[in-house]
């Protein structure tokens, strides 16, 4: 019986290693929508361009950016922040709420 159970408990593990090979242990990210660029104005009177995005289980302004450029950002994390926050109001970065939308900065190089 002990064998037996043995057995069941390496299938297990197995099984468990191998989910989170072929699929990863958090759920993958869908890409959005392709939703339009828009423009809104800054404090110092500077346009900046967004896009609204819904926010996901995992996400962060950080992950949301690169997945949407597909590769690293061109300026600092402090700025995204900044211009987080300026595209919405009262709201910060750090306490994004899963199933709200949200007007995230769109960089060009």
């Amino acid at each position: 019986m002990k064998k037996l159970t043995w057995f069941f408990i390496l299938c297990f593990v197995a099984y468990i290693v191998y989910h989170d090979v072929t699929n990863g242990t958090l759920p993958a990210a869908t890409k959005t929508a392709a939703s339009q660029t828009q423009e809104a104005k800054t404090e110092d009177g500077d346009l900046l361009n967004y896009k609204t995005m819904k926010v996901k289980a995992g996400d962060t302004i950080l992950s949301i950016m690169e997945k949407e450029r597909d590769r690293p950002l061109p300026i600092s994390i402090e700025q995204l922040i900044k211009d987080f926050e300026t595209l919405n109001p009262g709201v910060k970065a750090e306490s994004l709420q899963i199933g709200k939308t949200y007007k995230f900065p769109v960089y060009k190089e």
